[in-house]
């Protein structure tokens, strides 16, 4: 992808899809829904179910109480505590060498573990991603748990409905979406995500940060595709999240849910999720819906004011190799630069001992080892990949 002189391109929105046109003006629905994640991988969708700009205020106010609690407090759900990745993550250092400070809580659904965690007679997967949840003091934060679950419920409930809808705009049955996801025994990560500004970095540094950040390409600033998940939803109540617009540059994505006075230098659209592309989707479209780059920018978060995100990915099941839509077999690379006879269980695994050291060195430092090398490579086929139908989309977009 050809680099940009400046942030600013010629598409200045992601595109936005009305779930009300579901039922009023499907054909219109379907049209926009193609259109947004076949040319941006991006998409807001508004009058989203179950994410009313009510319960967003509710939800918000509910997790800036977390991350505003004492730390005791919050080292009471440490993440550590067991191995299946749940529960809260302290700040990353301002002087990691990254142009992001954040602090999150990791959660899914309520588990029983199907075995014990060093149990190698068993898949990866089926060690890390079952589990309970690690929860802060009850009695500190009483309304925190039923907020999560009532929020864990919304997000499962639409991330079903609208997966079915997009296998649909492919032109493919929608049993073939659950061929890959059982609503009764799902496999999903969802985080509660807390940046801080550029006030959190030393004076001196913050100058550095806003020079990377102006780069169209850095390997400083966190930016990344979503590779294992099919699709990702996300609400935020700050500016802060960036996407690879459709010809190359970064657009700004909205504002899901004011929760402070002011105005940004982003829309503001109450009541709606925003809505990426997947590895997964990629690959079992062929490509016709392709993941894209994103990342957090820091110095977009209003001064003295800090961003909180709450991302959720629905990732297949972990068994078995993933067929594209329509076809009788895998073959042995396709668009999204998936081989065939990964270990997907595998891949999700490592993703996540990736992301949280402080686990994987407590808990899984043989299997890290022994899947590090492998998982970069893989995220490195899929990188490419989607940069490759990036660049395929901007063609498109000079063409007419």
């Amino acid at each position: 992808m050809a680099e940009k002189k400046d942030n600013k391109t010629a598409v200045s929105e992601l595109p936005k899809v009305d779930w009300l046109d579901r039922e009023s003006d499907p054909s219109k629905f379907f049209k926009d829904l193609s259109y947004a994640l076949s040319e941006f991988g991006f998409m807001v969708l508004t009058n989203a179910p179950g994410f009313s700009n009510d319960f967003q205020q509710e939800a918000f106010q509910e997790v800036r109480g977390f991350f505003d609690s004492p730390k005791e407090t919050k080292k009471t759900a440490y993440i550590a505590k067991t191995p299946y990745f749940r529960g809260y993550s302290y700040p990353t250092p301002a002087d990691s060498g990254f142009g992001q400070v954040i602090e999150a809580f990791q959660y899914g659904f309520e588990q029983e573990p199907l075995c014990h965690h060093d149990d190698k007679t068993q898949p990866i997967h089926r060690r890390l991603f079952r589990g309970p949840n690690t929860w802060p003091d009850a009695k500190s934060l009483p309304r925190f748990r039923p907020l999560i679950d009532d929020l864990n419920g919304r997000y499962h409930r639409l991330t079903h409905l609208l997966g079915e809808a997009i296998v649909e705009s492919l032109g493919e049955d929608i049993s073939a979406f659950h061929e890959y996801f059982d609503f009764e025994d799902p496999d999903l990560a969802a985080s509660l995500n807390h940046n801080f500004s550029l006030d959190a970095f030393a004076e001196k540094d913050r100058e550095k940060v806003k020079q990377e950040y102006k780069k169209f390409e850095s390997q400083r600033v966190g930016a990344h595709i979503d590779g294992p998940p099919f699709i990702a939803l996300l609400i935020n109540d700050r500016p802060g999240l960036q996407v690879v617009a459709a010809e190359g540059g970064w657009i700004d994505a909205p504002v899901t849910c004011q929760t402070a006075p002011g105005n940004y230098d982003v829309p503001v659209i109450p009541g709606s999720v925003i809505v990426n592309t997947g590895g997964t989707l990629m690959h079992l479209s062929e490509g016709r819906y392709s993941a894209t780059l994103h990342r957090v920018n820091t110095t977009l978060i209003p001064e003295g004011e800090t961003r909180v995100s709450m991302p959720y990915f629905l990732i297949p099941k972990m068994e078995g190799d993933l067929i594209p839509f329509g076809k009788a077999e895998a073959e042995s690379q396709g668009a999204a630069g998936y081989e065939s006879g990964r270990d997907r269980g595998a891949n999700a695994s490592v993703n996540r001992m990736g992301t949280f050291p402080q686990v994987t060195k407590r808990w899984w430092v043989e299997e890290f080892a022994e899947l590090s090398q492998k998982h970069r490579d893989e995220v490195k086929a899929e990188t490419q990949a989607a940069l490759k139908l990036a660049k395929e989309r901007g063609e498109r977009f000079k063409a007419n």
